[in-house]
């Protein structure tokens, strides 16, 4: 059960959202481009409509990496939910521990969970890289 590109998602969402250029962006630098052409010699018109074309490929791929980063990680809660109530071993700050994985929780969209131990013992905000074997 590979779970460990589960904490990779958040930030490749947002290295992505700081270096996207939005249409509103694209359209005010067309819109300058338009007004400051030179009336004598002005810009081809192929040359701006391969611009446009350009720009709406790269907004379709933009939108269809998005969509496949939210189902990335709604994937990765969804395998993260299938380990309720389940037996785990997992390596913790205070070494490997076996217990049951009793709550999950979305921190910073990205899965957490706590295992309850047979001492009752609680380990809270474990992530699901931690896991070292899932068991029935």
């Amino acid at each position: 059960m590979a779970i460990d590109a589960v904490g990779q998602v958040a930030g490749t969402q947002l290295a992505t959202q700081q270096s996207s250029l939005s249409l509103d962006e694209f359209l005010d630098v067309f819109i300058t481009q338009l007004n400051y052409q030179d009336p004598l010699d002005p810009v081809d018109n192929k040359e701006f409509l391969a611009q446009m074309a350009q720009f709406s490929s790269l907004e379709i791929a933009r939108n269809s990496q998005n969509h496949l980063e939210d189902a990335l990680e709604i994937s990765a809660v969804s395998q993260t939910v299938g380990l309720l109530g389940k037996t785990v071993e997992v390596n913790g700050e205070k070494g490997i521990s076996i217990g049951k994985v009793t709550s999950i929780r979305l921190a910073n969209g990205s899965p957490v969970f706590s295992v309850s131990t047979a001492d009752n013992t609680v380990i809270a905000d474990l992530r699901p890289s931690q896991i070292t074997l899932v068991r029935e």
